[in-house]
């Protein structure tokens, strides 16, 4: 006969101490946690209820509630980076998104503000912070895989929305801890691991041609040998479209897959990925050549070692990007002075590692190191070479020239809390190579960050970063030539100072935040012209200071006909001296911007999701007829139906719901009302 059980009445704690185990070690118990579910995104993140327990040698069984989990913004782990996580979106406001691709969906992140040249993922530029696009880095599972070339490839993601856990927004220069510097910011991809084994499809049509397939295929983990088990994932898709307008065009075919082996305290991640993209190139780069065109192919690789104890930390990392690029100017009836196409391959190779010691009361501290190797090779950028390389999938065509640069750099950081305070603190010194190693290069930088929160009720915090950063400038900024654009070999870094103080609530159902910024930069890269000419040089343009604000309130609401709502908002301010010559990018910033969204219950499995966008551009550009104008403010909106069963969805979602007529860059049209439907499947 088993013995009674007796229970006492819960204790519950309101916050979980950062010091490791503090809350358990007080009671002098061997403690068995039941349930404990931690995420790191903080704005949607939700604290759930956990039980542990302790028996007794009598057999008594003591259950302890810990009603709250408190995390710190930054990543819940003593070894965290000197990076401040802003604003997350997940994978069920992924799903819930009207959008097919992951270029759109950063439109709906807060603080971001997106600039599309082409639709459904063709071509479009990431800032943050009022930055430029070529001062955003962007990640695969913490990996760099910025371009070196420029920026407007960036993006070029060979991952499906579908294959996504979350999208993290890093603001400020701190993601350097990871032996890279982002200038304004980052964005982080986080891929999805394989907890259960499944098979997906997913298959939309809509306005325009669009037609988009794809499909997964995971595996939950398995023991294989020695208490290693493995998962892994693999998917893609395929997309298409006629266009909203005369050569908007495209075909965009995307692969990526991911293997994890794991043992106690030992993980081993691999990930690669791949994609063809050729698209109409309306006006892209300038107005007087409207009939552009451009293929790119791109193929990525990356391999991780984690290795988690008690006292130690360590990671281990080597990844590879290949970069294919061919544009041309006159997709067809070329001009009879055209010489040819352009063609690029660039190449990015790094390897970088970190090791993390636990000191207890003291802190930890984890110092590091990478090694990071950048190299095109084109028949307009760079330095000439001796003897020619072919130019791949172009039969018969040759690069002409060549340019490679090696950084390598160190860093440390230290990681202390005291109380409801939590300090972090680092330095990485970095020097970058042009050419072979040993010839001149741009000098030996240092940056230096810190930042502080302090906890001041369990859902109520403050916190604030200083950096120091700076961006080399792109292969394009240096060598590229074309009728309307020149680069300028001379170019130095960049160089900013930036800061931010915010505080933040988070509870069960209210999520809220609101945070200032301001940067001063140095030398800012830019591409300018004077009033009324189509000539584009790049040149540093002196300094450009920036100063903003970031506001989000989120309240989700369980078994009611609301299920979330929110409202974002950021406000930025730009002053520069850019000697009355007009800017191209750093100056040519999003004055406001504003987002409204709800999700709710239409009927029975029926859910309905709105977005509204309201933005308001500074700056002008110049119109067909080459005459000044000034961008106008508009508002989009986008709604989405789903209907949910158990093993599939149907969905029907409108973009520009409205048919608003709006620019985002330039004079490039975008498109109006695109309605879209499909069905996602789940075997």
């Amino acid at each position: 006969m088993e013995p009674k059980i007796k229970r006492k009445a819960p204790i519950c704690f309101k916050r979980w101490k950062r010091s490791p185990w503090a809350a358990f070690a007080s009671m002098g118990k061997t403690i068995k946690i039941g349930v404990l579910c931690v995420t790191y995104s903080i704005l949607v993140m939700r604290a759930q209820p956990v039980l542990a327990q302790s028996q007794s040698k009598s057999g008594e069984i003591t259950e302890r509630a810990l009603e709250e989990l408190i995390v710190s913004s930054e990543r819940p782990t003593p070894f965290q980076p000197l990076v401040r996580v802003v604003a997350v979106i997940q994978a069920p406001e992924i799903e819930r998104a009207a959008v097919r691709n992951l270029q759109d969906l950063l439109r709906y992140i807060q603080g971001v503000d997106l600039r599309s040249r082409g639709s459904e993922g063709v071509q479009a530029d990431l800032n943050i912070l009022g930055g430029t696009f070529d001062q955003t880095m962007v990640m695969i599972n913490g990996i760099n895989f910025t371009d070196p070339q420029t920026g407007h490839h960036s993006l070029n993601i060979p991952v499906e929305l579908s294959q996504i856990e979350r999208i993290e927004v890093l603001h400020g220069p701190g993601a350097w801890s990871n032996g890279s510097v982002a200038y304004s910011g980052a964005i982080n991809i986080i891929t999805k691991t394989s907890e259960k084994d499944n098979i997906s499809a997913n298959i939309s049509g809509g306005s325009f041609g669009y037609f988009k397939i794809g499909g997964s295929m995971s595996f939950a983990p398995k023991s294989i040998t020695d208490g290693w088990s493995i998962s892994g994932n693999i998917g893609g898709g395929y997309s298409r479209s006629d266009g909203y307008s005369e050569n908007t065009d495209f075909e965009i075919a995307n692969g990526f897959a991911t293997l994890s082996a794991t043992k106690k305290g030992h993980t081993f991640d691999l990930a690669a990925g791949v994609q063809d993209k050729a698209f109409g190139a309306n006006s892209f780069y300038s107005v007087k050549y409207p009939n552009q065109y451009e293929r790119t192919r791109l193929g990525l690789f990356s391999a991780q070692y984690h290795y988690s104890g008690e006292k130690w930390n360590v990671n281990v990392s080597v990844y590879q990007r290949r970069h294919f690029d061919r544009f041309e100017l006159f997709r067809e009836n070329p001009a009879t002075w055209y010489t040819g196409h352009n063609y690029h391959q660039n190449d990015i190779f790094g390897a970088g590692v970190s090791v993390g010691r636990r000191w207890g009361v003291v802190g930890t501290t984890v110092v590091g190191g990478e090694y990071r190797y950048e190299n095109i090779y084109s028949n307009v950028l760079g330095l000439p070479i001796s003897e020619t390389k072919d130019v791949p999938f172009e039969g018969g065509k040759k690069f002409t020239k060549q340019l490679s640069r090696n950084t390598p750099s160190v860093y440390a950081r230290h990681i202390l809390n005291i109380g409801s305070w939590r300090f972090t603190a680092g330095v990485m010194a970095s020097n970058t190579f042009v050419g072979d190693w040993g010839q001149s290069g741009y000098g030996t930088k240092v940056n230096a960050g810190f930042a502080a929160s302090y906890q001041i009720t369990p859902y109520l915090e403050a916190n604030m970063w200083i950096n120091n950063s700076y961006r080399n400038p792109t292969f394009t900024d240096l060598f590229y030539k074309s009728p309307t654009q020149t680069g300028n070999a001379n170019l130095k870094p960049e160089e900013a100072v930036s800061g931010q103080l915010g505080i933040r609530y988070i509870s069960h159902s209210l999520r809220a935040s609101v945070s200032g910024f301001y940067r001063h930069g140095y030398r800012i890269i830019d591409w300018v012209r004077a009033t009324s000419s189509d000539q584009w040089q790049s040149a540093n343009i002196t300094n450009v200071a920036s100063q903003g604000i970031d506001l989000n309130v989120t309240y989700i609401w369980k078994n009611c006909f609301v299920q979330r709502a929110g409202f974002d908002f950021s406000y930025l301010n730009v002053s520069k001296d850019t000697k009355d010559m007009h800017s191209l990018y750093a100056t040519d910033f999003l004055r406001n911007k504003a987002r409204i969204f709800l999700d709710h219950k239409v009927v029975s499995k029926l859910d309905a999701s709105w977005n509204v966008n309201f933005q308001k551009r500074e700056g002008t550009y110049l119109d067909k007829n080459n005459v000044e104008v000034n961008y106008k403010p508009f508002s989009l909106v986008d709604l989405k139906l789903t209907w949910r069963e158990k093993k599939f969805s149907i969905f029907a979602e409108a973009t520009n719901l409205f048919n608003i007529k709006y620019f985002d860059l330039g004079n490039l049209d975008q498109p109006g009302i695109w309605i879209k439907s499909g069905l996602n499947i789940n075997f």
